[in-house]
């Protein structure tokens, strides 16, 4: 399978779990999203989470990700009737990407894990891992140019914290354990969503249902009966994004496969809903959902083999581009140029090293593991 891929192209993927990410293999006749379905919804996602993550501080705006900003949201509907650019778009909604990860990572768990028996022990250190090639060396490198060039150094429980994935749970308001670049909380809480996931892989479908619920719910108390320092705690572990993930398992478990027609009427109605969603304090549990029938309808409808491209080194490109944003930050501080010209230098600045990163990756975490399952 590897030496196949290598011969058609440089972005052919090798494995189901692509740069430890997880992708629904296409081997299955009841599959419903092939694996170029899967890379589209990753592609769709780390483009909204990277051009987010850079415009937002050149916007100023803030977005609802961890805790609803009543500021924020005023501010984009206020715009959206005079002087709303694309820019404040992606800085207002670009954090949605993350739905679409998790989504995509439980359902290619559920694909490949969900019906034989797992070596738990080797499961856990094999993605363990692969999350810390990913993670260790961009982020060692953050840290130290953001000292030594940009004049902030980070404190040792911080960085500790973030190399054992624990910062997520260590993390609260101001203390001393902070997420830095902030985008890296997920490796924290992608690795207790495949602890989580050990544990309720052979769940019912009827129980999976009742838990999903149960989220949405917990969501709801979160949102209105705690304070925002408690809300982004939620928010930053596995348990405040545990729709998108569950849902992600659910579509793995059915063969349901919708017609054409209908995924385009989803498509339309889901994308008015994610407006209403995104603005509505009330809505915002159901926005993840939102964003999964409407870039999961796009990805079924649509085959774009640039978006497949980007979707298989997603997981370069999401710890790149933090590094990539901090640079440019600097060296393009006294440059008079345009919002559209230093998101153009970053986005391709970004595939580019990406890229490399991905072959160097591949490079590594090449050689044949022992299988997960026994």
């Amino acid at each position: 399978m590897i030496a196949i891929a290598r011969n058609r192209s440089i972005f052919a993927l090798s494995r189901r779990h692509e740069n430890g990410f997880s992708c629904g293999a296409d081997t299955q006749e009841d599959m419903k999203l092939t694996r170029e379905q899967c890379n589209g919804m990753k592609g769709y996602a780390i483009l909204l989470i990277m051009i987010h993550n850079f415009v937002d501080h050149l916007m100023g705006m803030g977005c609802n990700e961890m805790a609803y900003s009543p500021t924020a949201t005023a501010d984009f509907i206020s715009m959206a009737t005079s002087q709303l650019s694309i820019w404040h778009i992606f800085s207002f909604t670009g954090w949605i990407g993350v739905a679409l990860f998790l989504f995509v990572s439980g359902y290619g768990l559920m694909r490949k894990y969900g019906s034989e028996a797992v070596n738990k022990s080797h499961f856990v250190r094999r993605h363990v891992i692969k999350l810390w090639i990913l993670l260790i060396p961009v982020y060692l490198l953050y840290v130290l140019v953001q000292q030594y060039w940009c004049g902030e150094p980070h404190n040792w429980q911080s960085i500790i914290a973030q190399l054992t994935l624990m910062i997520n749970l260590l993390s609260y308001g101001d203390n001393q354990f902070v997420i830095e670049p902030g985008v890296y909380w997920f490796f924290g809480a992608i690795l207790q969503f495949y602890l989580v996931f050990l544990f309720i892989r052979k769940w019912r479908t009827n129980w999976l249902i009742a838990a999903l619920v149960c989220l949405l719910a917990l969501h709801y108390f979160f949102l209105y009966h705690t304070n925002d320092d408690t809300m982004w705690w939620f928010r930053q572990n596995c348990i405040g994004w545990g729709a998108p993930f569950m849902l992600g398992m659910l579509a793995a478990r059915t063969r349901w496969q919708p017609t054409k027609w209908l995924l385009a009427i989803i498509c339309l109605v889901s994308f008015v809903t994610l407006f209403f969603c995104l603005t509505t304090k009330a809505l915002t549990p159901f926005t993840e959902v939102c964003t999964i029938l409407f870039f999961g309808s796009l990805s079924l409808l649509l085959n774009i083999k640039a978006i497949n491209a980007i979707g298989i080194i997603s997981a370069s490109i999401f710890v790149i581009h933090p590094f990539m944003r901090m640079v440019l930050y600097k060296a393009l501080s006294n440059c008079d140029i345009g919002v559209a010209a230093m998101v153009a230098i970053y986005i391709i600045s970004v595939l580019v090293l990406s890229l490399i990163h991905h072959l160097l990756y591949k490079r590594v975490f090449s050689s044949n593991p022992r299988p997960d399952t026994h």
